[in-house]
Parts: structure tokens; C-alpha cells; sequence
């Protein structure tokens, strides 16, 4: 089975984020066209339930867009609640693992993502499942010594371990997140019409040029190797594990 989608010329967001992380500037256009994102779906009563950036595409204008609607689910209106298991275990909110939750743990995975292209690194770590949900419930992330009062907050608000109080999880949705400091003096209206000048425009590949996703460079034994083929064998047992007949 094939799928065709629109050519996205710079790749993923994550791929911009193995050598550390994004600019402030980057990191606040990119978070802002992730919030119209999931305006977006949430007015249509869709949880997206795997945003990450590997999930974000990179387009020639410079523009992101949200991909990979595999996990969503529909019917989820404000206060709607699901225990369907689904999402990728780095990026998802605590009540994920205990049961009933609401379309406010895409603003988690938002706050997750953030964190993500701000330091290139995960908010939350674990050498498996239950060590990784230990220290969602108990612990905060580092922040970096020279973060912006304004980012540490709205990331904070994000990752606000009762959804009650997460930021984006009132009734108003997106538009606490746009009214956060963080985003102060965006043009919302020109973002969405793409008046807005993207800060980095991806480098287009030449026919010529081969594919930088098809080079294999020898890795050996190593430990982050290691690692990654550790927790792929965990989300593949997690996903087993908590996924529901409806969606299977």
C-alpha cells in the first residue's frame, strides 16, 4: 500500500533537531502553525493524539503542517473523554496512562514538542514504559539557564500534569494558547493566510543530488542505537497492549 501526499521539500521537524535545538524565533513560527493546526481539528471535534515532530512536515515556503492522522479520534468535542489507547510514549500526557482523558493532550504534546525544538531533547526520559511514567508523575523538566520567562511559561502551562489547568484545555481551546505572552504581537489572521515571512526556507534538492534519508553511515554497537531500538520494541508492546477493538 502506497500513500500520496503533498511533497514537503525541508523533511520533517525532527529532522532539524539532531544537532541541538531550533532558534527562539523558529521554535515560536513553528509552535504557531501547530496551534492553527490543532485549532483546527479540535473545531472539528478531532484529537490528533500523535503530534510530535516527526509528525510535522517542512514545506518550501518555510511553512509547517501537521501529518499522520493515523491516531485520531473523532467525536472529541470539548470535555469528550476516550481511554483508547494510542500515541507515541515520549509525547504522551499523564492521564494517557491512566485512562480517561480529552482532546487537551495534543496541547501536552505541544508543550512536549516545544521543549523538543527548543533543546533537541525530551522534556520527560525513561529506560522503559513504567520508568518513563514515573517520571512524568514526579518530576519537571530542565530548563535551559537562558529561556525566555515567556517560553518557560506557556512550556510549563503545556506540561501542566492536571489537564484541568493545562493551558488550551478550557473551553476556549487554541485561544488561551494564542493569548499566551509567548505568542505577543503575532498576526494569527496573516499566519493563516501565510503573509507572514517563514524565518528559514528549507534548501531545495536538485534531481541530481541524492536523498540525505537513503545515506546509512555504520553505527556499531552504540548506545543510543541501543536505546532506540529499546523503545521501539516498548511502543510496539505499549500499542499492542492498550489498543481498543474499535480501533483496531
Amino acid at each position: 500500500m502506497c500513500l500520496g501526499m503533498e511533497y514537503a521539500e525541508g523533511g520533517t521537524l525532527d529532522s532539524y533537531l539532531s544537532e541541538g535545538g531550533l532558534p527562539l524565533e523558529r521554535v515560536r513560527f513553528y509552535s504557531a502553525c501547530i496551534v492553527l493546526g490543532l485549532q483546527f481539528l479540535h473545531e472539528h471535534n478531532i484529537a490528533h493524539r500523535d503530534l510530535k515532530p516527526e509528525n510535522v512536515l517542512l514545506y518550501g515556503d518555510g511553512y509547517v503542517k501537521l501529518a499522520d492522522f493515523g491516531l485520531c479520534r473523532e467525536g472529541m468535542a470539548f470535555n469528550s473523554t476516550t481511554s483508547a489507547g494510542g500515541g507515541t510514549l515520549f509525547y504522551m500526557a499523564l492521564e494517557m496512562f491512566r485512562g480517561q482523558y480529552t482532546r487537551a493532550v495534543d496541547w501536552w504534546a505541544l508543550g512536549v514538542t516545544m521543549y523538543n525544538m527548543l533543546t533537541g531533547a525530551a522534556p520527560f526520559r525513561g529506560l522503559n514504559t513504567m520508568q518513563f511514567f514515573g517520571t512524568v508523575t514526579t518530576e519537571e523538566p530542565d530548563y535551559p539557564v537562558d529561556i525566555t520567562e515567556d517560553t518557560h511559561s506557556i512550556i510549563a502551562e503545556l506540561l501542566e500534569k492536571n489537564p484541568r489547568y493545562r493551558l488550551g484545555s478550557g473551553e476556549d481551546d487554541a485561544e488561551e494558547v494564542k493569548n499566551s505572552p509567548f505568542f505577543e504581537g503575532l498576526d494569527w489572521e496573516a499566519l493563516e493566510n501565510k503573509q507572514i515571512q517563514a524565518p528559514f526556507i528549507p534548501e531545495r534538492r536538485t534531481t541530481k543530488e541524492p536523498e540525505g534519508s537513503l545515506k546509512l553511515t555504520p553505527v556499531g554497537g552504540s548506545k543510543p542505537l541501543r536505546e532506540e531500538a529499546q523503545w521501539a520494541v516498548e511502543e510496539l508492546f505499549y500499542a499492542r497492549s492498550s489498543s481498543s477493538d474499535s480501533e483496531s
